[in-house]
């Protein structure tokens, strides 16, 4: 493996108990999976982050290890909620990931908790994506929009995703179709958020998360029912799902989605 890095990385946290990625796989102390095309192995230890696969550029962008994170919490310091937050996770990152991967990920994630969401992606990725092999086995990657679309409602329901099967075949189609998915990252964020509510299966909290972990918005701020939660109980917000996410991108600012993850 070489060297990308020596930022302390909690390869743990971010990859896998976050609920904000669910392609990653775990073997030989190593995480795998396959980033833009390339299969890719990391593994973190004191001495910083080591990968195989992958070139250094892609990796160190999708780790987010170039933004400074010290400098975010020194943003937040005075408030005590935010400040315990990002002290109890050191070695956390929010990832930059590919948008169509955002996309299904949470599609499927609706209504569903974070073991089960892995288990789809996986069934997806393995019947209908492209397999990579790597020294530690097979990695695969999701189906493109295209092969997706091509799916029947059936398929995808003997694969497990339940009525999310027509959402994931329309949006596919959509996308397939020219929808801008790409340039989502490029527009204001709110005028992105618009853009995907136009999308079946994507409502206010999948439209956030997509943004946030998917098209570089870090002031995107989700709001599922505990995010809610907490907003009440410690910064005392009550109101919708929607009316709590656009008063914390207004308290929180250009880093918001940022301290909502931690």
């Amino acid at each position: 493996m070489k060297q990308i890095g020596k930022e302390r990385l909690d390869l743990p946290l971010t990859l896998m108990d976050s609920a904000q990625c669910f392609a990653w796989v775990e073997r030989e102390d190593c995480f795998g999976a396959v980033i833009a095309g390339q299969p890719v192995w990391l593994g973190a230890d004191a001495e910083g982050v080591f990968a195989e696969g992958g070139s250094a550029a892609l990796l160190r962008d999708y780790l987010d290890l170039d933004r400074d994170y010290g400098r975010i919490a020194r943003e937040y310091a005075a408030i005590p909620a935010a400040r315990r937050a990002m002290e109890a996770c050191p070695g956390l990152r929010v990832l930059n990931q590919p948008a169509w991967d955002a996309l299904v990920s949470f599609i499927l994630s609706a209504n569903n908790n974070v073991g089960r969401i892995r288990r789809l992606w996986h069934a997806l990725a393995e019947n209908l994506g492209e397999g990579c092999e790597t020294s530690r086995g097979t990695l695969w990657a999701l189906p493109s929009p295209e092969r997706l679309a091509k799916c029947s409602e059936a398929e995808l329901r003997a694969m497990g995703t339940g009525y999310r099967a027509r959402y994931l075949i329309e949006t596919a189609r959509r996308v397939a179709d020219g929808f801008p998915l790409e340039r989502l990252r490029n527009m204001d964020c709110a005028e992105a958020h618009a853009r995907l509510l136009e999308l079946p299966g994507v409502g206010d909290k999948v439209a956030d998360c997509v943004l946030l972990f998917g098209c570089g918005h870090a002031e995107a701020f989700p709001v599922d029912v505990w995010v809610a939660r907490l907003l009440h109980n410690w910064f005392g917000q009550h109101g919708s799902r929607r009316q709590l996410s656009q008063w914390a991108r207004q308290r929180f600012g250009a880093h918001g989605g940022i301290l909502q993850q931690y």
